[in-house]
């Protein structure tokens, strides 16, 4: 297991940035109790500018379980690094919303003094410095720990408080791997990106020179937990203690669903965001008023329960009818799971007297998914004809131009030129 991925400027005094990897990795080794020639972490110092992606590279974004930034001027402005970044604050995103923590899994560290003005707004909300890493990592940063002999017994009790709070953070919080392919020369740097306005996903033009942000997909999980289902079926194995911790094709894929959809989201460049059922109505009405999309993953068994197949209903015919917002549902049915094949014509037939509208419209509404394979293929499909949809019905908002004149019109009547006063005469009239 990789403990830590160190992600770095190459060129910043390469030498030593691998003499600290190698203490650092002894320290975690150590203190996990594994063997002195065990991986514990990934450091690459061999991709110059223009190269591609080393395939270990991208492995190790995808598995490793903490991310350590070395921050130096120079790595604010590497698009690699920040790349690396973006791709490991995705993934730490998508688990912290869904186990609803915070996992201080992502680490800047500061390799030099942190210069007023010189960390990337992206890097300051974030702990880069502790009194448990020590007073003088504080004040001279890791390379003068490293550099200076006099500072050696600071740097080596520096290195033990590191590779603690590395070891408890990771094996308190279990980051899934990244399970889809992924390439890095399609990933946003986080500290490259440019500036937005406007409410996510909103078109800002029109006609055949309209651009977007990356559209937002508001993904709603219509599921239970375990206890509940745990009275209308035998087999709950696929279920959490929360709604969004269903997933229904575990064992081949055991993380949540919405997760998956999330990640298969932003490959295809959306941004996303997941809620309960409950807040439905809301989403929709977002995603009508700002061109954005409506994805309900439904959980077929859900109208077994009487109560949660009331609120489906209520909410579902308020955001399609109402709201008008467009809308596409998912229905997974794992053929994996024997109990779901067995009931499956009665779930499938309870669905779609829930969504009337929407069954006859074979492009967003995708019933019977059975494998997990299948859903990322339907998912991107479902996301581009919705997209489209939005682009042909959403309303277009044009920012003004800063030389146009937004004061009401005025008509000029018979009084066209009127001197001063005139207006004030008419009215005594």
């Amino acid at each position: 297991m990789l403990y830590f991925f160190l992600s770095y400027a190459r060129g910043d005094e390469d030498a030593l940035v691998q003499r600290f990897y190698e203490d650092l990795s002894a320290e975690v080794r150590l203190i996990a109790g594994l063997a002195r020639d065990e991986q514990v972490g990934f450091v690459d110092r061999t991709i110059l500018l223009g190269e591609r992606w080393p395939q270990r590279l991208v492995e190790a974004l995808g598995s490793c379980r903490s991310f350590l930034a070395l921050m130096t001027p120079r790595y604010f402005q590497s698009k690699a690094c920040g790349q690396e970044w973006q791709l490991f604050a995705e993934r730490t995103a998508r688990f912290e919303n869904q186990r609803r923590v915070d996992t201080s899994l992502l680490k800047p560290l500061m390799w030099i003094p942190a210069q007023p003005g010189r960390i990337h707004p992206v890097a300051e909300p974030l702990q880069y410095s502790s009194d448990s890493l020590g007073e003088l990592y504080q004040r001279l940063g890791v390379r003068q720990l490293m550099r200076l002999q006099r500072h050696s017994d600071d740097y080596r009790t520096f290195l033990f408080e590191l590779a603690s709070q590395i070891v408890s953070s990771v094996e308190a919080h279990p980051l899934p791997d990244h399970r889809r392919p992924i390439d890095l020369e399609t990933v946003t740097s986080a500290f490259h990106q440019g500036p937005t306005t406007g409410p996510p996903g909103r078109v800002t033009t029109g006609g055949t020179d309209s651009t977007t942000s990356p559209m937002l997909v508001h993904f709603i999980v219509a599921a239970s937990d375990r206890d509940e289902m745990q009275g209308v079926r035998q087999d709950v194995t696929g279920y959490g203690d929360d709604p969004l911790q269903w997933a229904p094709y575990r064992p081949p894929m055991p993380e949540p669903l919405v997760d998956y959809a999330r990640e298969i989201a932003a490959d295809h460049s959306y941004r996303s965001t997941v809620v309960h059922l409950d807040r439905l109505p809301r989403s929709a009405e977002l995603a009508a008023r700002y061109n954005q999309i409506l994805v309900l993953i439904v959980d077929a068994w859900l109208t077994r329960l009487p109560q949660r197949r009331e609120v489906l209903v209520a909410h579902a015919s308020a955001a399609l009818r109402d709201q008008g917002a467009t809308t596409a549902v998912l229905i997974p049915s794992s053929r994996d799971d024997p109990e779901t094949r067995e009931h499956w014509q009665s779930l499938s037939r309870a669905c779609r007297e829930i969504f009337d509208e929407l069954t006859s419209d074979d492009e967003l509404y995708r019933s019977n998914i059975i494998t997990h394979r299948a859903f990322e293929e339907e998912l991107p499909e479902v996301l581009e004809v919705a997209r489209n949809r939005v682009f042909r019905r959403g309303t277009v908002h044009r920012p003004p131009d800063p030389s146009t004149d937004t004061s009401p019109p005025r008509l000029d009547g018979p009084w066209g030129g009127d001197e001063p006063g005139t207006e004030e005469r008419r009215d005594d009239q």
